[in-house]
């Protein structure tokens, strides 16, 4: 057993000199700076581990099962990664964790030297177990973080022999391999493992099969993978999973199929029947497309020019892409996993891989028409040949527009003729969606009359009953059509005609807008006319238009929820320009992520309404403009 006190530092600058000192730790902070991302440290735990075991597959043999363990106490505020891999030698022990000093060659997934530090001064815990038939130790440093954010520290931290157990119980039952736990306090980043909110092992496993080494893009069906979390309540939950590999859509959605499958049986019903072909209903009404092409397949389904065409035989990509009918696939996606608001699992974007492993970010596929489909991609580019730069940073530019090129080309070019067999996004209430029966829709919605009844009654309206007709709100796209046109007929709502509805066109109507006398219509009352216009806003467009004044045509949008139209926008289906008037019963929430909305039911901001019955106005998060 190692017994000695060392100082990571020590083995690459001697002495203990002021100026040396504040070298190492320049050197040090432009490490951590580089780690930006809430699952680094995850991802350098693993790639470790990783590594590792396919380093003793290699030399091993098929009697050797590989395993790694991963433990996350939430609880107790800290991560482990165990596995059954090599181990350290002395020598690698005690300089592994100092700056750009790295065992591995450049066909690992870690070998810039940076990621140990990372590990080890970017947290105030780091404890090392590590034994071979050459070599056992087990050690400890604390408080590096807050000596490296320290101006006048005494002394260097150092990696103590550590006669605690090691954290993860797992490194018993192992013959020999590696250790380490990181522990998180208010200090470091990330600061405590409950901020992603989820709290089981299976989810968790999942959201590492995208965000760690774990996520394979070519696949290592030898490795075992363990993984124990304890909850915030001390609620222990496990899951293992045979094989490490990217987590595909398929795993998610209902129903889904390769891109290539559909390109064949397409081809096979053009011939036999020409361009007029019927989709089979096993190819159509798809949540989601994927497949996995490797660089000469990339070359035969998109054109590439000399440049793009030797980047290709220079980096040999592989590329992983889930085409998905709805960007509210990902929403669910999320909600399944119980990830907190904001967090994405799998989201519309490219992700860059290298070394056999997701790297950085989510970059926006880089669309020049119809740019809401740039969502409803995710796109996963695996290099050869290269690397991330310093900690997690980024690849080079020549790498990221090569990505974006051909994630563009494959979403404009082959993804683009498979929208036909995506399922249809309506927008409509998601409990009534499903196909009902007669008889049950009308058990269903006289149960709905009576919890969720509509009472509209005003002196001023629905003369001469003074009350609306509709029985109950809204539950559907037709409802909310019916109650905007009621509105409008018993005077709630004035100012606005209705000139066209059209099923089959690609918006839903067009209406004008009329002011014309009595301006008492018009003007907004608390009481009789609230939602009305103010007299200013009034007489103004009367005096330029004595006469009264009608609107050109413009563009009207039903929707139940206003989701539905956020993802007719982000589809390209329909452009926010086109429209003039949106009719929803709800906000939802994705006009959360580009947009905000104003309220112009406040009395403060009646003079913003420019015409009868507009409630609220949706602008730009970017520009501050009116969408």
């Amino acid at each position: 057993m190692y017994n000695q006190n060392f100082d990571p530092l020590s083995v690459k600058y001697t002495g203990n000199e002021e100026v040396v000192i504040k070298s190492l730790k320049r050197e040090i902070k432009n490490i951590l700076s580089s780690y930006v991302g809430w699952f680094d440290t995850f991802c350098e735990l693993i790639q470790n581990a990783l590594d590792s075991v396919e380093e003793r597959q290699n030399r091993s043999g098929n009697d050797y099962i590989p395993k790694i363990n991963i433990l996350i106490n939430i609880n107790e505020n800290y991560v482990a990664v165990t596995d059954n891999g090599i181990g350290f030698e002395e020598d690698q022990y005690v300089k592994f964790l100092a700056p750009n000093f790295s065992f591995k060659s450049g066909r690992t997934r870690g070998h810039k030297g940076v990621g140990s530090t990372y590990l080890a001064y970017g947290f105030n815990y780091i404890q090392i177990s590590t034994k071979n038939s050459n070599f056992t130790a087990r050690g400890v440093m604390l408080n590096a973080r807050n000596w490296l954010d320290d101006e006048n520290p005494a002394g260097n931290p150092k990696v103590m022999p550590d006669h605690a157990a090691t954290r993860d119980v797992a490194f018993d039952s192992f013959d020999q391999g590696v250790s380490i736990c990181i522990k998180y306090d208010s200090n470091t980043y990330p600061k405590n493992l409950s901020w992603i909110k989820v709290e089981d092992a299976e989810n968790w496993l999942k959201v590492l099969r995208v965000r760690t080494g774990l996520g394979a893009i070519i696949e290592n069906s030898k490795i075992h993978v363990g993984i124990k979390v304890i909850s915030k309540l001390n609620i222990e939950s496990q899951s293992e999973i045979i094989g490490i590999k990217y987590l595909a859509i398929d795993e998610f959605v209902k129903k889904s199929m390769k891109y290539t499958d559909i390109k064949l049986k397409f081809d096979q019903l053009y011939k036999q029947y020409g361009a007029e072909y019927r989709i089979p209903s096993k190819y159509s009404n798809l949540d989601a497309i994927f497949d996995m092409w490797n660089y000469n397949r990339i070359t035969q389904e998109i054109s590439l020019d000399e440049n793009q065409l030797e980047l290709i035989q220079k980096y040999k990509p592989t590329i992983y892409f889930c085409y998905v009918y709805s960007v509210q696939v990902w929403n669910k996606i999320d909600s399944s996993l119980k990830l907190r608001s904001g967090v994405n699992a799998l989201y519309g974007g490219i992700q860059l891989a290298a070394n056999n492993m997701p790297q950085g970010e989510l970059i926006q596929i880089p669309l020049t028409r119809n740019i809401g489909r740039q969502n409803q991609a995710h796109v996963v580019v695996h290099f050869e040949n290269c690397i991330a730069d310093l900690g997690r940073k980024g690849f080079q530019k020549e790498i990221t527009d090569f990505a974006k090129d051909l994630s563009r080309k494959i979403l404009d070019g082959p993804l683009s003729k498979m929208k036909k067999c995506f399922r249809k996004n309506t927008g409509t209430a998601p409990d009534l969606m499903r196909e009902q029966k007669i008889d049950e829709w009308k058990t269903i919605m006289i149960e709905h009359e009576k919890t969720c009844p509509l009472q509209l009654i005003n002196e001023n309206f629905f003369i001469p009953l003074k009350r609306i007709s509709m029985t109950s709100i809204p539950t559907r796209e037709q409802d909310v059509i019916a109650l905007f046109n009621q509105l409008i007929a018993g005077g709630v709502i004035r100012g606005i005609r209705i000139m066209s509805t059209n099923e089959r066109f690609t918006y839903d109507g067009l209406y004008k807008i009329v002011i014309e006398e009595p301006t008492s219509n018009h003007i907004y009352d608390k009481i009789k006319n609230p939602l009305g216009v103010s007299e200013e806003n009034v007489m103004e467009i009367l005096e330029k238009s004595p006469d009264g004044f009608t609107s050109y045509p413009k563009v009207l949008e039903y929707k139940y929820s206003l989701d539905g139209l956020i993802e007719d926008l982000e589809s390209g289906v329909k452009n926010s320009n086109d429209i003039g008037l949106v009719v929803a019963w709800n906000a939802g929430e994705l006009y959360e992520k580009s947009f905000y909305i104003e309220s112009l039911l406040i009395e403060d901001n009646i003079q913003l309404r420019q015409y009868h019955g507009v409630t609220h106005r949706l602008l730009d998060l970017s520009n501050n403009e009116i969408v």
